[in-house]
């Protein structure tokens, strides 16, 4: 009598909720007589509850089937089938959760092997060689594989371990994930192992599973049919080879595919995914290259929102053990992150908060106590609140080009909000970004460690029409005057002294150095040329008593102003005609304490569309 398929030694089933797995056994015997087969399931020394003997099938003609029903989660259990005189035996089976795992070399394993979780004899692999063996790094040998995809040999059995035990690298997630899974549930763990490094998503497609054995689709089915037919859940980690400007706009639109097929060929519509955000690569790159790691990142990070039971866990915070691989302290935290989120979306424990996300970025506000601006940042699913390691770091502003915008130069923390400080003087257009380029420096988590995911660059703020500020202007000097600042005309400006404000003061017109200790009033005359007429706000900073006229009339004042300066801080709405205006400011230089003033107008009457697309009109200025 001999077991033909449906069950293999030492394999782990896949159980369904209470009512545990239930097997369908078919094999060979040397009798042709009709029989009876019977089971007999045991657990240490001990028999299982109601399976001592217990009929399960029937053989005839030389060959028999049996079905073994709701095999309670457990073992290991040691199975005896009989049918007249024969018998045929597993030493150990197990019933308990399937998970498959795919993707590239951060699943299949890159850490150094000082990092690999202990083997568990309830925590069983289905290795390439779709055998099942006790789970121990490294999890994934691909000369073991019968499948061309993944080597162009298979490699003996005895070569496969001596494989292993020379290997100085080759730990993954998977076995420290599967450790948890046994902690938090109890039952055994099996571990399906297909994932191959440095292979793209062009290569999972899953139009390739007819060439079986020579695609990395079609040999993945073939290992999960082999081990299944169903599973807890795939966790998948890949995204690395896709991160280029060709293939990153394709990355969700394979995403889908590739979810989609595996739920319709194992059969399995809503097959739980547990997938990775991309963590960092510590090599040179161009802007180009930046940017579609950062677009493959937040592809990931909305990837939940457009393929149902799909969750994602960030990598962004953990160790290399290499320019691009986790370490082997970041496979055991990314585990345990994988750990929570399975147990959660997969096993339905809805006492595990979901992975954090992002809520929403909010307005900037001004601080005027710091002479800064602040942008708060809201996350949702972070038990115990937001914490660092230090400083907390990864916040980047990010100009309109692309090019990072230094600024982001505090990050202050509160419950599930990160504050982000940025300077008063930001320039508009910036957006915001966490994990911002390829390498860079984040630690934020919550009480459980799990790790923020990397987003944008987003925008932030109300869309606005801005327009830049005005740097170039003829100027007075410092002039005594014995009419107070109020009480003045508009002040002549003559052109033989033209300067340029620039270097740094992102629009500050900045005369410290010559106003330090003086007295007096100073006067600055520009030009502005409007293509049409335009309903503007006058957005002005000062630090000492201001007053701004357009052509002769009084336009905006303060005579109040004080220390410090702040761009936008006096607003004013005006309807301008088309053609050339002159601009005249004069300030008070407050006994040597005023420093200067910004000035800018802000477009009121265009459309969300245009302000979107940048396709308005703008004035051009002249000293």
């Amino acid at each position: 009598m001999r077991i033909e398929t449906g069950l293999s030694e030492g394999q782990v089933l896949q159980r369904r909720g209470k009512r545990g797995a239930t097997v369908v056994l078919k094999g060979i015997t040397t009798s042709s007589t009709p029989s009876r087969v019977t089971a007999t399931l045991f657990e240490g020394h001990q028999t299982l509850a109601g399976w001592r003997n217990r009929v399960v099938g029937r053989a005839a003609k030389g060959n028999f089937s049996a079905c073994l029903p709701e095999i309670p989660a457990g073992g290991p259990y040691r199975l005896e089938l009989r049918t007249g005189k024969e018998t045929a035996r597993i030493a150990s089976l197990f019933v308990g959760d399937l998970w498959l795992l795919a993707g590239q070399s951060n699943m299949e394993g890159s850490a150094n092997r000082s990092g690999a979780a202990l083997p568990d004899p309830r925590i069983r692999a289905f290795s390439m060689r779709r055998e099942w063996r006790l789970a121990e790094e490294p999890l994934h040998v691909k000369a073991e594989s019968p499948d061309s995809c993944h080597c162009a040999a298979q490699c003996t059995p005895a070569q496969g371990e001596a494989l292993r035990r020379k290997e100085s690298k080759g730990v993954g997630p998977a076995l420290h994930f599967a450790r948890e899974m046994l902690r938090r549930t109890g039952v055994p763990q099996g571990l399906v192992c297909t994932a191959h490094g440095g292979t793209s998503m062009q290569q999972w497609e899953p139009f390739r599973k007819n060439g079986k054995g020579i695609s990395l689709y079609g040999s993945f089915l073939l290992s999960a049919k082999a081990a299944g037919p169903i599973f807890s859940g795939l966790l998948w980690y890949q995204g690395e080879s896709d991160a280029n400007p060709v293939d990153e706009p394709l990355y969700t639109g394979r995403m889908r595919k590739l979810v989609a097929a595996t739920r319709r060929d194992l059969r399995q519509p809503r097959l739980p995914w547990i997938i990775v955000q991309l963590g960092r690569h510590i090599r040179p790159h161009t802007p180009a290259e930046a940017a579609a790691w950062n677009g493959v990142q937040e592809q990931q990070r909305l990837l939940p929102g457009k393929i149902t039971a799909l969750e994602v866990v960030a990598a962004i915070d953990l160790p290399l053990d290499d320019t691009i691989h986790i370490g082997a302290d970041g496979v055991a935290k990314l585990g345990d992150r994988l750990a929570r989120a399975a147990d959660r979306l997969a096993l339905g424990n809805r006492r595990e908060p979901l992975p954090p996300r992002l809520r929403s970025i909010g307005e900037p506000r001004l601080l005027r106590e710091s002479f800064s601006r602040v942008i708060d940042v809201t996350f949702e699913n972070v038990p115990g609140g937001l914490r660092a390691l230090g400083e907390p770091s990864g916040f980047t502003l990010v100009a309109s080009d692309g090019n990072e915008c230094p600024g982001a130069y505090r990050t202050s923390l509160r419950g599930n909000t990160a504050r982000v400080h940025i300077p008063a003087d930001a320039p508009p257009g910036l957006r915001l970004s966490y994990g911002y380029g390829k390498r860079p420096a984040c630690n934020l988590t919550d009480e459980r460690n799990m790790a923020l995911p990397v987003f944008g660059p987003l925008p932030f703020g109300r869309p606005a029409a801005y327009l830049p500020f005005i740097t170039e202007w003829r100027t007075s000097g410092i002039v005594s005057s014995e009419l107070p600042l109020g009480r003045i005309a508009r002040p002549q400006v003559g052109g033989e002294n033209i300067r340029r404000y620039e270097g740094g003061t992102g629009g500050f017109v900045n005369e410290h150095v010559l106003w330090q200790g003086r007295s007096g009033q100073a006067y600055f005359a520009s030009r502005m040329d409007l293509p049409e007429l335009m309903r503007l706000e006058i957005l002005a900073g000062y630090d000492g008593p201001f007053r701004l006229w357009i052509g002769d009339a009084p336009a905006f004042g303060d005579l109040a102003g004080i220390n410090p300066c702040f761009p936008d801080k006096g607003r004013k709405e005006i309807v301008l005609a088309p053609g050339l205006h002159e601009l005249t400011v004069a300030m008070d230089l407050n006994h040597g304490l005023a420093w200067g003033f910004y000035l800018r107008f802000r477009r009121l009457d265009v459309s969300a569309a245009q302000i979107a697309s940048g396709q308005y009109s703008r004035p051009t200025y002249l000293p």
